[in-house]
């Protein structure tokens, strides 16, 4: 038994000095079988089996509704069995959310016991950028936003490997400050910037590239930063890698520049402590249960992360705050905060959140969905229209027809401007009610492509195009699930997705030179940190206009200098970090 070994070890140093806090588990994950093509999940014992089964009960209380659900009859509850071949949808996304909901009383379960003996905080962290940004997250069937509950701090391991990731890493911290619903949390496992394992070696990155990466951390809200590792590995699969001083533990250029990082941090540490992440306008909503259905099909959930990871590009690309939540950790006080709220491939939505968009566009809000939002109902049977769980309603619009144009160009009029979107996965044409508005149309003549409805106070959006998987880079940020295709992303489709936003009043805070990434952090004393990064290996510069907050003084906390005004040069990939006081 765990409580065996857990609890002697925390009664014996729960409250020794040298020990800050603890970790009940490291990326709490089901591990998947990488060998296999595609990763396979496991395991079908009959432990697991039991407690799937005792999970199925609970959740469908009587064995007909769980046949209605799974389209079968089974005619006693022992003859229902884990999926173990391609049969549905429901039957596997039930499979891979029990097994990350068993995750999670697993982690809580050990959070219990650590706590029994300690009154030290109990820490965790995420695998590899998060559920978010998993492209196999239905093998690995976790939810970090269950699996953060329990514990006191929370954070996210992230292994980019060049400069492009930058946005990445960007997604993968708002997700992990969303997950942490208010709780401190770091980047707990960042790569150190020294890739390869045993006899393949990528080499160092520059150490400008790896600052990028802390700063960004920082900048969308974590409070501080922990590195794999210090050193090198001396055994096992990562052998030789992952370490920021030579084979020997000397300095390196890289661990020079972490610790000027470091000391930055340190120096400064109740003005990083007390600044907050801006408020956002928009939020991107994570349907885990939509993700499972993805998976389900493809066996991976590429799909669904490029639809995400792509809107939020969009607005990371122009300075636009963006919040990621939950469909099931979600009120509507608080969906009510934004101007804006981004439905990514929305094709499994659950009743509760199917009811909370209905009350949130009513009551004044805005959406801005892909197509095929909710085929399938909550029982993910097919639904009967699409927009379906009632979303037709609120979109004014009902789908004609739809297909998957292979990522081809498709020609798009919208709100008077003409787009060459490519990368969509569908193409959807509605029929709109006579009282929606057609947005955009398909200039081939083949119907409505974009179309807008009043409801309540609010306004519903839905294209016919994933324009946010459109203008998606394909990329990911953990060390062992590397994606080998990354993409562009389309320029068209963010322009589309930034007009369509102008109309619900999303507007940039920040103003930034071309390249030029940067978050105004606040404190309630009115002081101010600017972060700010040249995302391109180029010089570049520029003035940096804060929209509402009025500049006295700034000073630059990494070249120690006192600035009149936001007029700054920059070194290629070059981070800056200024603390800016307002004029009085």
């Amino acid at each position: 038994m765990e409580a065996d070994f857990i609890e002697p070890v925390v009664q014996q140093f729960g409250n020794h000095p040298a020990v800050t806090s603890w970790e009940p588990i490291n990326e709490p994950h089901v591990w998947i079988d990488l060998a296999e093509d595609p990763p396979t999940p496991y395991c079908w014992c009959d432990a697991t089996r039991a407690a799937f089964l005792g999970w199925l009960k609970a959740r469908y209380g009587q064995l007909d509704v769980l046949e209605l659900a799974w389209g079968r009859r089974f005619g006693d509850w022992e003859n229902v069995r884990p999926p173990t071949w391609r049969y549905g949808f429901s039957d596997w996304v039930d499979w891979r959310t029990f097994h990350a909901e068993n995750l999670a009383s697993h982690v809580a379960r050990r959070v219990q016991l650590i706590k029994r003996h300690t009154a030290s905080p109990v820490i965790a962290h995420a695998w590899g950028g998060g559920c978010v940004v998993c492209p196999h997250l239905g093998a690995m069937s976790f939810d970090d936003w269950k699996n953060a509950e329990v514990v006191d701090k929370w954070g996210y391991s992230a292994f980019p490997m060049a400069a492009g990731q930058l946005q990445m890493v960007g997604l993968g911290t708002d997700a992990a400050r969303g997950a942490a619903q208010g709780r401190e949390f770091w980047q707990s496992e960042l790569g150190s910037g020294d890739y390869g394992s045993g006899l393949q070696r990528q080499g160092r990155l520059r150490p400008e590239i790896q600052t990028m990466f802390c700063w960004e951390s920082i900048r969308h809200g974590a409070k501080g930063l922990l590195f794999w590792q210090y050193r090198k590995e001396s055994h096992g699969s990562e052998f030789g890698a992952f370490g920021l001083t030579d084979y020997g533990g000397k300095e390196t250029p890289l661990l020079q520049a972490m610790a000027r990082v470091g000391a930055v941090l340190q120096e400064h540490a109740e003005l990083f402590a007390k600044a907050a992440v801006p408020p956002a306008s928009v939020a991107i909503l994570f349907s885990y249960r939509s993700f499972m259905t993805d998976w389900a099909q493809n066996r991976h959930n590429q799909l669904s992360v490029d639809c995400l990871s792509g809107y939020y590009r969009i607005f990371w690309d122009n300075n636009v705050p963006v919040d990621i939540v939950h469909e099931e950790r979600i009120t509507l006080d608080q969906l009510q905060r934004y101007k804006l709220l981004v439905l990514p491939m929305p094709v499994a939505l659950t009743h509760g959140i199917r009811r909370l968009l209905m009350d949130y566009v009513r009551a004044g809000g805005t959406i801005l969905s892909d197509p095929y939002v909710c085929a399938f109902n909550g029982d993910l049977s097919l639904a009967t229209e699409v927009p379906g769980g009632s979303l037709a309603e609120v979109f004014g619009c009902g789908e004609d027809d739809i297909s998957c144009p292979a990522r081809k160009p498709v020609e798009l009029r919208l709100l008077g401007e003409s787009y060459t979107v490519t990368g969509s996965h569908f193409r959807a044409v509605w029929k709109p009610s006579a009282k929606s508005d057609v947005l955009g149309f398909y200039a081939d003549g083949g119907g409505a492509a974009v179309v807008a409805n009043k409801f309540g106070r609010g306004c519903g959006m839905i294209s016919g195009l994933n324009l946010g998987l459109a203008a998606s880079s394909g990329e990911s940020i953990s060390d062992d699930l590397q994606r080998k295709q990354h993409a562009d992303g389309d320029n068209a489709a963010a322009r589309a997705v930034m007009a369509l936003a102008l109309r619900a009043g999303v507007r940039p805070d920040i103003r930034t030179p071309a390249g030029v990434r940067a978050s105004l952090l606040e404190s309630q004393d009115g002081s101010a940190l600017l972060i700010a990064i040249n995302t391109l290996d180029v010089h570049t510069t520029g003035e940096i206009q804060l929209g509402r907050f009025r500049m006295r003084l700034a000073k630059d906390l990494l070249g120690n200098k006192t600035l009149s005004n936001l007029t700054l040069k920059f070194q290629p990939y070059e981070s800056k970090v200024l603390v800016v006081l307002p004029d009085e």
